[in-house]
């Protein structure tokens, strides 16, 4: 979650936040019991994940959302307490926090019913593919926001882009989960094979249903 940051940028809720939690948690682990380390090792990616989820729900929770002061860097300070502004990242921060919270609950799954932190579908597709969603839901809805107000207030610009736009990374993801069903033997045959097929025939029907219309020239 860290990044270099630009001359003049404020520290941000989640930078500050990830710093504590791993403070807290290089002190449990400098004065606990063998037995504590050993819990810690076996559930320190679930206890990640909830305490990105608790961060994101409760930046939420005070009024700021923690995509706020990233977005802010990004457009003009006018804008800053717009409602749809606020808006945007209401929703933005809401799909992270539910992405950190199904990578917990998978990692969850993993360690406490299948007993396997290692299993393929909990403990990396699931994580992987919840934060392919989260990501591209970041970079597609406020394009969509944009083209909307623009709309509204009868002003040029680009359409609104289509909700197949957003979906494509994720179909593009079935085609190497797929791959990896059949590499690592994680499912049966036909379920790694489906999933290839399923991957490369969506993102090519997305992907026609993404392109934009072809100008005729007659003024259509």
């Amino acid at each position: 979650m860290g990044r270099i940051r630009s001359p003049g940028a404020s520290f941000k809720i989640l930078e500050i936040s990830d710093v504590v939690f791993f403070a807290a948690m290089a002190v449990i682990g400098i004065f606990a019991s063998p037995g504590t380390h050993r819990w810690l090792e076996n559930y320190s990616g679930e206890l990640s994940n909830i305490a990105l989820m608790v961060i994101a729900l409760g930046s939420m929770a005070i009024g700021v959302p923690f995509t706020l002061q990233y977005a802010r860097e990004q457009v003009p300070r006018e804008c800053w307490n717009s409602p749809r502004f606020l808006r945007t990242n209401y929703r933005i921060t809401g799909v992270w926090g539910a992405a950190f919270g199904v990578a917990a609950i998978a990692g969850a799954y993993g360690d406490l019913v299948l007993h396997d932190a290692n299993n393929l579908w909990t403990g990396w597709i699931i994580h992987i593919a919840a934060i392919i969603v989260a990501l591209q839901f970041t970079r597609w809805y406020p394009d969509v926001v944009r083209a909307r107000s623009l709309r509204e207030r009868g002003l040029p610009g680009p359409p609104e882009p289509p909700l197949s736009g957003m979906l494509i990374p994720p179909a593009g993801f079935l085609t190497p989960v797929g791959i990896m069903v059949l590499a690592f033997n994680a499912g049966p045959t036909w379920l790694g094979i489906a999933l290839i097929v399923a991957g490369v025939l969506l993102v090519k029907s997305l992907n026609r249903r993404s392109a934009p219309e072809p100008d005729t020239g007659d003024g259509t």
